[in-house]
């Protein structure tokens, strides 16, 4: 009797654990949610219903491709917290250059990167129109993907995506290249041998020192510049069909524009900015180069 009681005793033991694993099992889709991961990094919280996918070892790259349906950020060393406080990251003790974050909704396939040479390729499926559940919460409409770099120069960016905000910060680069039909581009205290934005719909805001040629081109949208560079080191032309243009404060005449073009000759490094339908606004940042 004793036995047969030990024994009921531990079947009901293992159908307990069985139970609870099967609930886990269920609750998780079977795969390692956002939940599971931010157990093993207790520097990842995150919104309800968000999944992220961390790579922990320092990715070695030089440069970043990204296509598809999705918001990148770049983000330099200096500014890991930062990003990790408004994406509600939590605190990164331990920061480590080359760590990526896919943020995405649970209706969502998770974004895919790897390492290929020197480098790092992000690639977001598709989205299937009936499967995007808009409520307001863009985890959940697009995926967001984090990418924390070290300081130092990355030969080139290439970005190209349908709908996507683009979002750099504390990052030097030789060059980068970028293409969307909807969406901003924020890159705040930059360094940039040279940049190349074209897009149909979306606010341009650029910052920091600015070399080269910058090449901005878009349909709808407004532009602003601010460049650590004096204002008349650039050769400049600048170009809107609807909107207003800018320079500096005081430090053109509105005589020198003709209609709503301008154009002016400087040094080597260039601005090169059109749109058809927005304001175009340069100035030179506080504290700027004085060359």
């Amino acid at each position: 009797m004793k036995r047969l009681k030990v024994f009921f005793i531990t079947c009901a033991a293992v159908a307990l654990v069985g139970l609870v694993m099967l609930v886990a099992g269920a609750s998780t889709g079977g795969v390692e949610g956002f939940d599971a991961v931010a157990a093993d990094h207790d520097w990842i919280s995150g919104s309800p219903g968000a999944r992220a996918s961390v790579e922990q070892n320092d990715l070695e790259f030089e440069n970043i491709e990204a296509i598809g349906y999705m918001d990148v950020v770049i983000v330099g060393e200096r500014y890991y917290n930062d990003m990790a406080d408004e994406y509600e990251l939590g605190t990164i003790t331990e920061p480590k250059a080359g760590t990526v974050i896919a943020l995405f909704g649970s209706n969502l396939e998770e974004p895919d990167f790897k390492v290929e040479g020197k480098t790092l390729k992000i690639n977001a499926p598709e989205i299937e129109q009936d499967k995007i559940t808009l409520n307001f919460s863009s985890e959940d409409v697009y995926p967001t993907v984090i990418v924390f770099c070290p300081d130092k120069e990355l030969k080139s960016i290439k970005l190209n995506s349908s709908i996507s905000d683009v979002e750099m910060k504390g990052i030097s680069f030789k060059y980068a290249d970028i293409a969307n039909n909807t969406g901003d581009v924020d890159a705040e205290n930059i360094t940039s041998q040279g940049i190349k934005i074209i897009s149909d719909t979306g606010d341009v805001e650029l910052s920091g020192d600015l070399r080269g040629t910058t090449d901005v081109s878009i349909e709808t949208g407004d532009v602003e510049i601010d460049t650590a560079l004096p204002l008349d080191k650039y050769t400049m032309n600048l170009k809107t069909d609807t909107g207003e243009i800018g320079i500096g404060e005081g430090e053109i005449e509105d005589d020198d524009f003709e209609g709503y073009e301008y154009t002016q000759d400087g040094g080597e490094d260039e601005l090169i900015i059109r749109t058809n339908t927005g304001d175009i606004e340069i100035e030179q940042m506080a504290g700027g180069v004085s060359l």
